[in-house]
């Protein structure tokens, strides 16, 4: 048999060389890498999403674009809204899920702390109409103690809480389908934080607290802020996290301004915070190689707080990814080796809501669990609701007594567990507020009252609270009440009160001066309301009242009604308030139901019964409010004294009167109050402007025998206004029949 084995070939061993320089050069720059995930013959892919607020909502366009051309990710870091955005893709949500959840948020009301106006306790509700903002200061330890920032995070955190439900029970991120890490800083030192265990919506919410805007987060003890501060875009971890051999780095930060948009004190602080980022960024873009890829979306002017600009923020985010589609292309895999990739990833979170098998309340505050229980409103056996349980827990929160009520799921002994977290305020139990009115019209009048209520709050079990409130300036007021539920879910109250107020009272002659008169009216009174509260909407009670004082004639005739008076007695109350805002509502509702009866069996001085009635309703279309509002009231039998006569006059009350212009023992008053807002109501961090009008009708009458539509008042006004931080701004001007007619700057309530 022929031998057929070839020849042994010799080769110098200067081919030798050449070869094995050949072949390490193929190596080098062979488009497809040796290092693969997962022996997949792939490279390995890490991917980073840098923070900027509503820009980073550009990272889903991003996303979209690389499921497009099928390229695997290996792993996700992230900072602030990056690692809100990784975080979500990590645990399997979509890009057209998140696409599709983050233009149906209520942004406005993401940014705000509790909820709704209609759905706070209404004893809250009543002390808004008098103090001037919601939030006050801390007493703690006899000390002020001012809140870490502007926002506690309460929505936020519930937010993030329900989009990252799914996989709410993992605790290591890197047995979600993507593993991932959250970068933060380490607010006492300055250092990044990494992310990598724990809940994750509490993961995204620390690596999104803005600095002074919203509060730090208190993990592992270290109180965490904005990872934007220390790590905007995290290169690094994930090169740590997956040792990938192509990074996709997504930058959405804002650039440095200009010196000359550098021209305010906001302006300044804001380039100051953009500095530190921008500078950490390019640190990290400075260690990208040639085999790494940059994306960085043309955002323009829009800004990190344009949340309502969400859907043009994906497109952005899309057509920049898109503008490097034939440099990513090479990292793309076949249909078969996506599947594939697909398939090795852990199993995609069920989206079925789970069964809750039973219910545990973490509370470090004195309340009583039962009265947090009373709010969750979900039994063990009950299907969780998602939606349902966040509104419940901000009601708790809205009971103002918490710093922060949020919720976790936990396995044990193979059941689901709802553990609800209540967290006592960091500024102590209790607050200061403070109130103001400004008022002044062309005529030389005007009006001016600062007011300020002390609380202390958790006194009991159940909430008892004791408040006191002062008021200086025109009117002089003080008055302090203890306020004590009788049972844990809050329905039937007590509220025992003692005050002392003093006011001008000027009755003015509508037609001449001469008659004119001017009273110093001094109050005492002395208490005590038993009350129901009708879940959020409305409120019963029976009141018994010593009411005693005196009138003193400031200026014009002598009268009987100077000197001394008691007008002790009862009343019974009926109230509904649902209103979304109460300085410019745009729904709801509002009736205030009231009978006073003076009883001299109580110490009056005679017998008398009033009744009044104050309604009005918002109906809105659009950018459109239409308020239409009655108030009727008056002495049903008697002859109450003068300190209790009704009055008119002053703005949106015939609004070419002035204040108390017009007095008697019946009252009536019918208008139309239109506004427009003036800017865009679904923009989040804005001052809501508004421009409006009223159309007025009405009148006081000594008699009824007086009432008539001839003696009827027809008024009405214009308006701007503004809801600032400060309180209600209003900017307007008033007529009423023939030549009367009043400007009017208004800082404090109305409704």
């Amino acid at each position: 048999m022929p031998d057929r084995t070839l020849p042994r070939c010799r080769f110098p061993r200067s081919g030798i060389l050449l070869l094995t320089l050949l072949i390490l050069m193929l190596r080098i720059f062979d488009p497809a890498p040796e290092a693969v995930a997962a022996g997949s013959g792939r490279p390995r892919i890490g991917l980073v999403l840098g923070g900027g607020g509503a820009r980073g909502i550009a990272h889903i366009g991003v996303l979209k674009m690389l499921e497009e051309l099928r390229i695997p990710v290996d792993c996700i870091a992230g900072t602030s809204m990056g690692s809100i955005i990784g975080g979500l893709y990590a645990s399997g949500m979509t890009p057209d899920q998140m696409s599709e959840a983050v233009q149906r948020i209520d942004w406005p009301m993401a940014f705000t702390d509790g909820p709704p106006r209609a759905d706070l306790p209404f004893r809250i509700k009543q002390e808004q109409r008098v103090l001037l903002t919601n939030s006050g200061v801390g007493i703690k330890d006899g000390s002020v103690q001012l809140p870490r920032s502007l926002l506690q995070g309460q929505n936020l955190s519930l937010l993030l809480e329900e989009l990252a439900l799914p996989v709410a029970e993992i605790r290591d991120f890197d047995r979600l389908r993507i593993p991932y890490r959250a970068v933060a800083t380490d607010l006492a030192t300055g250092n990044p934080v990494v992310l990598g265990s724990g809940n994750l919506a509490t993961a995204m919410r620390a690596s999104m607290s803005i600095p002074s805007a919203l509060a730090p987060v208190e993990l592992d003890g270290k109180m965490l802020v904005d990872g934007g501060v220390a790590d905007n875009l995290p290169v690094d971890v994930a090169r740590a996290l997956c040792k990938p051999e192509v990074i996709i780095a997504v930058d959405v930060g804002a650039p440095l301004a200009p010196a000359s948009e550098l021209t305010s004190v906001l302006s300044i602080t804001a380039q100051l915070t953009t500095i530190l980022t921008v500078r950490n960024t390019e640190q990290q873009l400075k260690t990208l190689g040639p085999k790494d890829f940059q994306i960085t979306p043309s955002l323009g002017d829009l800004s990190s707080i344009d949340f309502d600009r969400s859907a043009e923020a994906i497109q952005i985010g899309y057509a920049a990814a898109q503008a490097q589609r034939s440099a990513l292309i090479r990292l793309s895999t076949s249909p078969d080796d996506y599947r594939a990739y697909l398939a090795a990833r852990p199993d995609r979170p069920s989206t079925d809501h789970p069964v809750i098998d039973f219910i545990r309340i973490n509370n470090n505050t004195r309340l009583a669990d039962a009265v947090i229980e009373k709010q969750v409103h979900i039994q063990p056996g009950e299907q969780l609701d998602p939606e349902q349980l966040n509104r419940n827990l901000n009601v708790i929160y809205g009971m103002g007594e918490f710093q922060q009520v949020s919720y976790s799921l936990v396995e044990e002994d193979g059941k689901t567990g709802l553990v609800v977290e209540a967290r006592e305020k960091y500024i102590g139990n209790d607050r200061l507020n403070f109130g103001l009115f400004l008022g002044a019209n062309l005529k030389g009048d005007s009006m001016f009252n600062i007011s300020a209520a002390y609380t202390m709050s958790q006194l009991n079990p159940l909430g008892g609270q004791w408040r006191s409130f002062v008021q200086l300036g025109s009117d002089l007021a003080l008055e302090t009440d203890f306020y004590q539920p009788l049972n844990a879910n809050q329905t039937y109250y007590i509220d025992p009160y003692l005050s002392y107020q003093q006011y001008n009272l000027d009755l003015q002659d509508t037609i001449s001066a001469v008659d004119s008169s001017s009273y110093r009216v001094r109050e005492v009174g002395l208490g005590l309301e038993l009350g129901r509260n009708l879940e959020h909407w409305g409120q019963v009670s029976l009141g018994l009242h010593y009411s005693a004082g005196r009138n003193d004639l400031r200026f014009g005739p002598s009268s009987a009604d100077e000197g001394e008076f008691n007008n002790s007695g009862y009343s019974l109350r009926f109230a509904v308030d649902t209103l979304d805002n109460l300085n410019f509502p745009t729904s709801g509702s509002f009736a205030n139901l009231r009978y006073y009866s003076a009883l001299t069996g109580l110490g009056a001085d005679q017998n008398f019964q009033t009744l009044s009635m104050d309604a009005f309703k918002p109906y809105t279309w659009g950018r459109s409010t239409l308020i239409p509002r009655f108030r009727l009231a008056g002495t049903l039998d008697g002859d109450p004294g003068v300190e209790n006569l009704l009055l008119l006059g002053g703005f949106l009350n015939l609004s070419g009167y002035q204040l108390g212009q017009i007095s008697g023992q019946y009252l009536a008053l019918g208008e139309l109050i239109y506004m427009y807002r003036l800017n865009d109501a679904s923009a989040a961090f804005t001052i809501p402007l508004y421009a409006g009008g009223s159309l007025e009708i009405g009148g006081a009458w000594m008699d009824t025998d007086e009432i008539d539509s001839a003696s009827l008042i027809p008024a009405g006004s214009l308006f701007l206004g503004a809801d600032t931080p400060l309180g209600p701004f209003y900017l307007g001007a008033g007529f009423a029949d023939g030549d009367r007619a009043s400007m009017y700057l208004i800082l404090g309530k109305l409704f």
